[in-house]
């Protein structure tokens, strides 16, 4: 054939033409962001890297940053919530939610003692509710629909501070149902650790709104 074949040379045009039909796709979805205009072409990336963060901003997108609440940052204590319910163990998933959410947005400062925390997060499951949503053709549940109820309230240590009325939160979520018991336990589960997440972010974003707006203490 008359010369060396290289691997590498002839890979590269087909990588090229796989990006430009990527970024071809985004661009038609997002016909605003001129950015995303540019990774079509492979000698730009490094402009591209350069101008990422005028990118991400001109697309929309933004980075949310939780402030500490008075300089020092707050300190929070979640107690394990009492389960009222009849599903053994769902307070643990919703405690485990709440503490979680806490850790993963930085606003607060989680703690395990509550005498040393600034507030006291605690709560209960009050209701978890499961009905059919859906039916096959012989009256058999196709889909379940479980839904998750909590009722929290926040404390204050010491004076000065701002407590928090009793606040319900509440969600629901379909699983799918399923002839073998493992599978259906299962997917019931999942359902009520994604509640527990959706509730969490729920409580978080009150803790924000109510604290935030008490002031530093």
């Amino acid at each position: 054939l008359g010369g060396s074949w290289n691997p590498a040379r002839s890979a590269a045009p087909r990588q090229r033409r796989v990006l430009q039909r990527a970024v071809g796709s985004l661009t038609a979805l997002y016909p605003s962001c001129y950015m995303c205009g540019v990774m079509g072409r492979p000698r730009l990336w490094f402009v591209v890297l350069l101008a990422l963060p005028v990118c991400i901003a001109g697309c929309g997108y933004r980075f949310a940053r939780y402030p500490d609440l008075d300089g020092n940052g707050q300190r929070i204590c979640v107690v394990t919530l009492q389960n009222d319910s009849q599903e053994a163990g769902v307070e643990l998933l919703a405690t485990e939610a709440l503490r979680h959410e806490i850790l993963s947005r930085g606003g607060l400062e989680l703690i395990s003692d509550p005498q040393g925390a600034n507030y006291t997060l605690r709560g209960r499951v009050a209701r978890v509710q499961t009905r059919s949503r859906s039916f096959t053709g012989v009256a058999l549940a196709r889909e379940y629909e479980v839904t998750l109820r909590i009722e929290l309230q926040i404390d204050s240590v010491g004076a000065g501070g701002v407590d928090m009325p009793l606040e319900i939160f509440e969600a629901g979520e379909i699983y799918f149902a399923s002839a073998d018991v493992a599978a259906l336990g299962k997917n019931r589960r999942e359902a009520l650790r994604y509640l527990s997440g959706l509730l969490a972010s729920r409580v978080h974003d009150s803790l924000d709104r109510k604290l935030l707006s008490a002031g530093p203490r």
